[in-house]
């Protein structure tokens, strides 16, 4: 996974998180949600700018703050109209499909921008929009070419067929291409291996 980070652009923030217990992404579903927690430091700068969106006057008939006392933000959107849709990206950055969406749940590692804006219905304060939600743990499915790769050495593997028609049945069912679901084992057993050997992945 990569490193945590919490990057904050004036009322727009970027920042790792994990998907809490409600999320839904169904894609029947006429209302898709997201919920999560705001980092400490996050919360503590999207305080501050909610206080400088507001004026004095207005603080003391403002709606609450889009997150509880524990920071936990509920972030809805239409999923029928795809009005605040926001995008959806894999691990490498490359956009994720319908899906690919199905398997984005409670416990999923993410990294969130979001942008706070104001409001005045039904009463003045502020609102938190999801922009873009990058999935930690996913690979999207191929598309013509690798997933944005930050370094990629190119390996000639053979396969036993039997083996490789597993392979592509198991990549099929969870819409993903033969190669992205190859990587994705092969990266599981490296952590596996390093875990079951106790060995130090930063001296690999």
């Amino acid at each position: 996974m990569p490193c945590s980070t919490s990057i904050n652009f004036g009322a727009m923030y970027v920042f790792d998180t994990v998907l809490e217990p409600k999320t839904s992404l169904l894609g029947d579903a006429r209302l898709q949600r997201l919920i999560f927690r705001l980092p400490h430091e996050v919360m503590a700068t999207a305080r501050r700018d909610r206080r400088r969106r507001l004026k004095t006057s207005e603080r003391s008939e403002s709606s609450r703050p889009p997150w509880d006392a524990q920071g936990r933000v509920c972030f809805s959107y239409s999923g029928k109209t795809g009005i605040s849709t926001p995008v959806f990206a894999d691990r490498r950055d490359a956009p994720l499909g319908n899906k690919a969406l199905q398997r984005i749940c409670a416990g999923c590692p993410v990294r969130l921008t979001v942008r706070q804006v104001r409001h005045r219905q039904p009463r003045t304060g502020t609102r938190l929009q999801v922009l873009k939600v990058q999935v930690l743990h996913l690979d999207a499915p191929h598309q013509g070419g690798l997933a944005s790769p930050h370094s990629i050495q190119t390996v000639n593997l053979q396969l036993p067929l039997d083996l490789m028609q597993d392979v592509e049945r198991l990549a099929q069912c969870e819409d993903w291409s033969n190669q992205a679901w190859l990587r994705n084992a092969i990266e599981a057993q490296v952590r596996d291996t390093h875990a079951r050997l106790g060995l130090d992945e930063s001296a690999s």
